[in-house]
């Protein structure tokens, strides 16, 4: 069992906003919007202000829990947020709940669970259509991250939520 290790430089201004935009949007049927494209809100305490941080993730939902995957590797926010403290609070459409997070420890595992959410992929992230614009126009290239997520394999960080 290894820590993952995966880590990258923090994303541009304008690729930030655009991440979090489904934070404003997760309201309402858009809500159930975001969940069918594989975003839930992740609700977790500062490691060091103690106060609630709400980020959107991308998750797969599978035998009862919830993974979410950490494209942005170690240094994220959310993640190290997790690793201090695992009670969080997950949004998932319309539906909240108080949940457990964990670091999945074992790489193996990590990698395999990332090769099942590119499996699923084409149902998630931003709607087809959209795909080559964003990616044209250098905000985001859905299919390159997932690329890039299944190749750097079990360093990835994955997390592991539990409904309690």
């Amino acid at each position: 069992m290894t820590d993952p290790t995966f880590s990258r430089s923090r994303s541009a201004p304008l690729m930030r906003l655009m991440l979090s935009v489904p934070k404003v949007l997760y309201r309402g049927p858009l809500a159930e919007l975001m969940r069918s494209r594989c975003i839930l809100l992740l609700t977790t305490r500062g490691r060091k202000s103690g106060l609630p941080r709400t980020t959107p993730v991308s998750f797969m939902p599978r035998d009862g829990r919830l993974y979410v995957f950490s494209g942005w590797g170690v240094e994220s926010g959310w993640y190290r947020n997790v690793r201090a403290n695992g009670a969080v609070q997950v949004r998932v459409g319309r539906r909240r709940m108080n949940a457990t997070a964990r670091v999945v420890e074992d790489p193996e595992q990590r990698a395999a669970l990332m090769r099942q959410m590119q499996g699923r992929s084409s149902a998630c992230g931003p709607p087809r259509p959209m795909r080559p614009l964003l990616k044209m126009t250098r905000m985001f290239d859905y299919e390159g991250e997932i690329s890039m997520a299944v190749a750097v394999g079990g360093t990835l960080p994955v997390v592991e939520i539990t409904p309690n």
